[in-house]
């Protein structure tokens, strides 16, 4: 008899549990359709003001690396220019003393 009196009500509630998990098909279909909700309208504002300001934010990264890449890539030319100006006056200069002592 006790076996009973736990077995009934665990039964029901586990019953009552499946039957609340499942969803309605109707709220679903309603889903492209705007509201006239002024919290839903302001959620759904707020999310493409956030979408629109993340893709300026890329867009502005995407151009700031550009132009870090081009100014190193300018920067690591003007070096190699320099280097290469210093050794060809290095080679046709002549020689000097220094004061090196033996």
């Amino acid at each position: 008899m006790k076996a009973r009196h736990i077995l009934i009500p665990s039964l029901l509630l586990a019953l009552a549990g499946g039957a609340m998990a499942q969803t309605t098909a109707p709220a679903a279909a309603t889903a492209g359709v705007p509201s006239n909700d002024p919290f839903v309208q302001k959620r759904q504002a707020d999310a493409d003001a956030k979408a629109e300001y993340k893709a300026q934010k890329k867009a502005a990264k995407a151009d700031y690396k550009a132009d870090k890449k081009a100014a190193s890539k300018q920067l690591k030319q003007e070096r190699k220019d320099s280097t290469a100006e210093r050794n060809e006056q290095l080679a046709t200069s002549p020689a000097t003393k220094s004061d090196k002592t033996p």
